[in-house]
């Protein structure tokens, strides 16, 4: 089945430099915690000693819905990385299940892509601690309002050197096509505080008041729902790739 969103279909859209990423969701057995991240950690090493050619981070969910959940993801792979991914796969995918598995409720995947043309990430991905996450319910047939406004937005803030963080998530494939994740990334939770100029100002100096209010009304309008979360990156659980 082909996706069509914004008129190209998924394929089309999402045909940018290695931006794709697998993630899992997981769902950890009640008081179980404890022993899903000794598992966890203990699978890791598993991986790095055992030559896994990709990285994963592990974050944990610290505020927001389904605070306590964990995510772990891989990122920066073309579509042939799933191929070439294959045979590790197996071996690793066997591993988790007999040792990791016990201690899960649910677990849930996806394939989603980085937009690179919707970006502007932290100077040192290193020192991103922290990302706020906001995930919109488009409504049908608004994905490119969506798109216009957090374009223009990016465009004023690259413009003016802002130190506002972001990145744009779309899902490709096992979750909703209408859910896109906005995301921020901060090295602590000061950094959340932003800048001293605060952004309904910074719009309308910038974009002007009636285009600030057209870019915020196509935004608006372009959604249905929007919950947000933070999530801690957990670099002890996290498996670092060979070579790397």
């Amino acid at each position: 089945m082909v996706v069509v969103m914004f008129g190209l279909t998924a394929n089309g859209l999402f045909a940018q430099s290695k931006n794709l990423a697998k993630v899992y969701y997981v769902k950890v057995k009640d008081g179980e915690s404890g022993a899903f991240q000794n598992a966890l950690k203990q699978h890791a090493q598993w991986r790095m000693d055992n030559g896994d050619p990709w990285n994963w981070n592990i974050y944990q969910v610290v505020n927001g819905k389904n605070m306590g959940d964990f995510i772990i993801r891989s990122g920066g792979h073309s579509w042939a990385d799933f191929d070439n991914y294959e045979d590790f796969n197996a071996k690793g995918s066997a591993e988790f299940v007999k040792n990791v598995s016990p201690y899960i409720a649910k677990i849930t995947s996806e394939i989603s892509a980085n937009d690179t043309t919707l970006v502007n990430w932290y100077p040192n991905n290193d020192e991103v601690n922290l990302i706020q996450v906001y995930a919109y319910k488009l409504n049908p047939g608004h994905g490119m309002d969506f798109y216009n406004a957090i374009k223009a937005y990016g465009d004023a803030i690259k413009k003016e050197g802002r130190k506002d963080y972001y990145g744009v998530i779309w899902n490709v494939n096992g979750g909703s096509a209408l859910v896109v994740d906005l995301v921020f990334p901060y090295k602590n939770w000061a950094e959340m505080e932003g800048p001293k100029e605060k952004w309904r100002d910074f719009t309308k100096r910038v974009l002007g008041e009636e285009k600030a209010k057209m870019v915020h009304d196509k935004l608006v309008n372009s959604y249905s729902d929007v919950y947000g979360y933070v999530v801690q990156w957990r670099k002890d659980l996290s498996v670092k790739a060979k070579g790397m």
